[in-house]
């Protein structure tokens, strides 16, 4: 508790700060060790007395230890208190690392609500098919930055449950008549082929707003792990498609 001597101004000794500030009084002894915090004043018997100033240092402390900087980091920050470009460029680093943080908690998060989704629906899947959800996720995130992956989940929010089931609804018939051109060996400039070509492509700027970077993820993805996938859930696209498909596009921007 805050008592008085001298001067009419409270004092607080250790074991009473540190029970005020939720730390242990060995933390506030290794702070006064290493230079961090130490006490303004002590005792004829050496015992430590923190005065105001001690609490509003220690209440800095706490608040840059909080934003997850190092006891060296926060002894920087407050050993420089004139040189404000210091401490704004370690607190601009720090937001940078929680900004990213936050990204990955968002991402993660909608995963896992998609996985709920699937348990909380009419037909729960079995163990091998959350198994496989699990890891179509882990494939994803090896191909996707986590901006892209956060970019991904903002946009499927913009389009609604009801887009993305009309759009995931044309793929396998869109996919199918690909495949018959492909197999009976249609001219990929056929005006048939083109126009499923087009509307393909308009499928995938669809999920993807048109970033030229998601896009080559998605690309990436599909050429590299294509089987792996068709092994969790037969999309159809096989290699020779996927050649037919690109040999298209060539042809449909070449117009």
């Amino acid at each position: 508790m805050p008592g008085t001597e001298e001067s009419n101004q409270p004092r607080w000794s250790v074991g009473a700060l540190a029970k005020a500030a939720g730390l242990t009084v060995r933390t506030l002894h290794h702070y006064d060790e290493i230079g961090l915090l130490r006490p303004s004043e002590r005792t004829s018997s050496g015992h430590r007395k923190y005065t105001e100033p001690d609490l509003r240092r220690l209440y800095r402390i706490r608040t840059l230890r909080s934003l997850g900087l190092s006891l060296t980091d926060v002894g920087q920050a407050l050993g420089t208190r004139e040189d404000h470009d210091a401490l704004r460029d370690m607190l601009a680093n720090q937001l940078g690392q929680l900004d990213q943080q936050a990204r990955r908690l968002d991402v993660l998060r909608n995963q896992i609500s998609r996985i709920l989704d699937r348990l909380d629906g009419s037909v729960a899947p079995n163990p091998e098919e959350i198994l496989k959800l699990l890891e179509n996720m882990t494939m994803i995130n090896e191909y996707y930055t986590e901006d892209q992956l956060a970019y991904l989940d903002k946009r499927a929010e913009e389009l609604g449950k009801e887009t993305i089931a009309a759009a995931e609804a044309e793929w396998p018939p869109l996919i199918a008549k690909m495949t018959e051109h492909q197999q009976a060996g249609t001219p990929v400039d056929d005006p048939e082929v083109q126009g499923l070509t087009r509307r393909w492509f308009e499928l995938v700027d669809m999920f993807t707003g048109g970033d030229p970077g998601i896009g080559q993820s998605l690309q990436n993805l599909l050429t590299e792990r294509r089987e792996e996938l068709n092994e969790q859930r037969d999309t159809g696209l096989t290699k020779e498609l996927w050649d037919y498909v690109g040999r298209a596009k060539a042809a449909l921007l070449a117009e």
